[in-house]
């Protein structure tokens, strides 16, 4: 799975306090515990490769209001450059547009039951 929509909280956490944020990627999580599932699967031995990036510039960003704009276009820049770790990751180019689980009826934390 790629990259999915970026939500605005840790961008607006981050202009907000003047932190920067660092992008990270993971590749491989997806063998130990299978999307929606309740079980980890050890054996036989998964592989997960990470990658952490440079400190993203949100300069451009800084002293702009944080409206919704603001923080979207901003998100988009973080996530690009976890879209750009995760190519590099997964040694293949990404997609064009990024999942967004809500426009395929899906919710974004899963379908965990209790």
């Amino acid at each position: 799975m790629w990259p999915m929509r970026g939500k605005t909280g840790a961008v607006r956490i981050a202009l907000e306090q003047d932190i920067p944020i660092v992008p990270a990627a993971h590749w491989g999580t997806q063998d130990l515990m299978k999307r929606y599932s309740k079980k980890i699967s050890l054996f036989p031995r998964k592989n997960i490769s990470v990658k952490i990036g440079d400190p993203v510039d949100l300069s451009a960003f800084r002293g702009r209001s944080l409206d919704t704009a603001t923080l979207n276009e901003a998100t988009a820049v973080v996530m690009e450059a976890i879209t750009r770790l995760l190519e590099d990751l997964r040694a293949e180019k990404a997609p064009v547009t990024r999942w967004n689980p809500a426009e395929h009826n899906q919710k974004e934390t899963g379908r965990f039951e209790a």
